[in-house]
């Protein structure tokens, strides 16, 4: 059983309208400080482990506790067990959907909600869903309780007809059966015959429902990790922590033999030490003295004695006792004394260990969530690296895990579909909103253009072959630059910062895509996860006229007149139906072309020109059109006046940028 989406409602920065978004194996929660990626974790939280410890009245939006928290959870992937014990409460694609109501009331009679103190509000916690039942002429088929024997003798008289099909032909006598024997022909023939069942469905909660027991047994266990947490309440030994029941695992593994064993000795040693210690100096025994004041302290007859006794001791209680975890990382000591980063990396170890073993009331399939807060944190970059691959690999099961991250290596861009961007909305009261992009609508979009079939291995592929930590970065920024390559990236981040925008302070990225071709791939990619873009590329017209052209000259011409079309198209501007496409040096709304390239605008223009490049090659040994250009952009910005007229509309343009459109939707119209 696995998340498929949720639903959450008036709880923290998530408003009255309902905030939804799918889970995949793997979610990762990106988006700003303050935007509600832990609200999503402590949703889950809620949802699973729910105790009034968790609720206060700064939990519910806008601290208005007049409406409940509701937080909808769809599952998928149940296992056969799941779907029998789910049977009656799943939809026509075997999906279960379980809503969880949080409200306030006052605990003072006759005072409404809004008027009572707050040390006077309490909370209530249900889950509600729907049932599918017989319909009232076949309440005797309900095979999930037994019978009442009121009801056994009415039903028996009359006839138990499901269609065709007689049910009294399951017995082998025609007399009355006993409640057992009939519950367990209705077990039969609900398992043979449940399809053929008239059923309406109702709604409710746990008591309209009666599948209390059923959520509490079968739901996937939900494990929250956040970002500051105390390890040691993971390793007590309770009876729901993932040690607890490790160790109540080896306790129950004993043979009964060691354990009668066990009880004999321990038994006579506790007589004999508490024989030894129970005589007071006077020769009496203590024990007998208790038991003589608890009946005399009394003060009248109540028709009984009371006598303290001592219970025998517990296996685990001596065998295992007050278990701890020790890590030797050349001194030998507890866990909880150690570096948080190797306590967290420890902590999803035990998570994982408690979900390898079968404890006697889990199926193999069975599943557990782990939600974690930013679990980048106290690791140096290597362990970031090996901590994602290790949460890949436990969620590559039976297992989900979602998390927040503000880091890069916490994601990866070709499983984009992983990726859940959250944001604050614009409205007075702001509310916190979440984007996704599922890789069908990426697959249609192409179909769309094209007209081809694309795989998603080959979406994921182009995307991959394209990615790297850099790239990964624009995911984090409040605008995205999308440059072609390291030229524009040396230089403009200088002449920005001369001309007073500070990309870094104004959480603008400027991504390489490392070729204009690729350009289209990751425009498309971060526009639709609603991040403003603006594209400066070049236009790379040829020095010759288009018209004489010839050979791969001008083939290569054609390519790069489409592409040109293809990135305007993109960014919702009209193109010609000419062959060749080489529009002139503009400056635009959401992008800026060059009619050559960004070297012949911003350099060979210069009157020393051929100096300031010969002293680049100087002082780097090197042609490198990367570090000429920096080295350009350092010695132009020393004189202010000297930048290029052209950069400050530029910088115009990007201050003024706002997202307006999906791409993939304007082209569905």
């Amino acid at each position: 059983m696995k998340i498929e989406n949720i639903s959450i409602q008036n709880f923290k920065t998530f408003g009255i309208k309902s905030i939804e978004f799918s889970f995949n194996n793997l979610t990762s929660l990106i988006g700003e400080n303050s935007v509600g990626k832990s609200n999503v974790l402590e949703a889950l939280d809620l949802f699973f482990n729910f105790t009034k410890s968790k609720i206060s009245t700064k939990s519910f939006h806008h601290n208005d506790y007049s409406k409940p928290i509701v937080i909808t959870v769809k599952f998928k992937n149940l296992n056969a067990d799941e779907l029998k014990t789910f049977q009656t409460h799943l939809d026509e694609q075997n999906n279960l959907t379980i809503t969880q109501f949080i409200e306030a009331f006052s605990k003072e009679e006759g005072v409404e909600i809004k008027e009572a103190l707050i040390e006077d509000i309490d909370f209530t916690e249900s889950k509600h869903g729907t049932k599918l039942v017989p319909t009232e002429d076949y309440l005797w088929t309900i095979a999930e309780k037994t019978p009442t024997k009121t009801n056994l003798k009415k039903w028996w008289r009359e006839g138990l007809k499901l269609g065709d099909f007689d049910f009294k032909s399951l017995f082998d006598s025609e007399e009355q059966p006993t409640q057992e024997e009939f519950l367990n022909k209705l077990i039969q023939l609900n398992e043979e015959r449940y399809e053929e069942i008239p059923k309406e469905k109702i709604t409710g909660d746990e008591r309209v429902l009666g599948w209390k027991s059923k959520l509490k047994a079968n739901l996937p266990k939900y494990f929250y990790i956040p970002a500051i947490k105390n390890l040691s309440e993971d390793l007590r030994v309770t009876k729901t922590s993932a040690l607890g029941e490790l160790i109540n695992w080896l306790s129950n593994s004993v043979s009964t033999e060691i354990k009668q064993e066990f009880k004999i000795k321990t038994d006579a040693l506790v007589k004999e030490l508490i024989e030894k210690i129970d005589t007071t100096e006077d020769g009496e025994s203590k024990i007998e003295k208790i038991n003589k004041a608890l009946n005399e302290n009394i003060g009248f007859d109540i028709g009984c004695s009371l006598k303290l006794k001592f219970g025998s001791p517990e296996i685990q209680d001596v065998v295992f006792p007050q278990p701890k975890v020790f890590a030797n990382d050349g001194y030998n000591s507890e866990l909880t004394e150690k570096g948080h980063g190797i306590q967290r990396l420890a902590l999803f170890s035990l998570l994982r260990t408690y979900n390898t073993f079968d404890f006697g009331k889990k199926t193999s399939e069975s599943n557990i969530i782990i939600g974690i807060e930013e679990p980048e944190i106290y690791l140096h970059p290597p362990l970031k690296r090996a901590t994602y691959n290790l949460l890949k690999q436990i969620s590559e099961g039976n297992n989900q895990v979602v998390y927040t991250t503000h880091d890069s290596l916490f994601i990866s861009v070709d499983n984009f579909d992983q990726i859940r961007l959250f944001r604050k909305s614009t409205e007075e009261n702001p509310i916190t909103v979440s984007h996704e992009l599922n890789i069908s609508k990426i697959i249609g979009h192409y179909k769309k253009l094209y007209g081809k079939d694309i795989d998603k291995l080959s979406i994921r592929h182009r995307f991959h072959h394209l990615i790297d930590e850099t790239k990964n970065e624009g995911f984090f920024a409040k605008k995205v630059i999308l440059i072609e390559g390291e030229t524009e990236k040396y230089a403009l981040p200088n002449y920005f910062r001369a001309k007073g925008l500070d990309i870094d302070t104004n959480r603008i990225s400027i991504i390489t895509t490392g070729s204009v071709d690729t350009i289209s791939y990751l425009l498309l990619l971060f526009n639709e996860f609603r991040i403003p873009c603006y594209v400066i590329f070049d236009g790379d017209k040829p020095n010759n006229p288009v018209e004489e052209l010839t050979g791969k000259h001008k083939k290569d011409a054609i390519n790069k007149s489409k592409r040109n079309k293809e990135i305007l198209q993109m960014l919702g501007h009209e193109t010609t139906e000419d062959l060749f496409f080489f529009p002139a040096t503009s400056i635009n709304s959401n992008y800026s072309i060059w009619e050559q390239d960004f070297e012949e605008e911003f350099h060979k223009k210069i009157e020393n020109y051929e100096e300031i490049k010969a002293e680049a090659k100087d002082l780097y040994s090197s042609d490198s059109k990367p570090l000429t250009a920096r080295y350009f952009s350092e010695k132009i910005c020393q004189t202010p006046e000297k930048i290029d007229v052209k950069i400050e509309p530029l910088i115009e343009k990007i201050t003024e940028l706002e997202w307006t459109e999906s791409i993939i939707e304007r082209a569905e119209k």
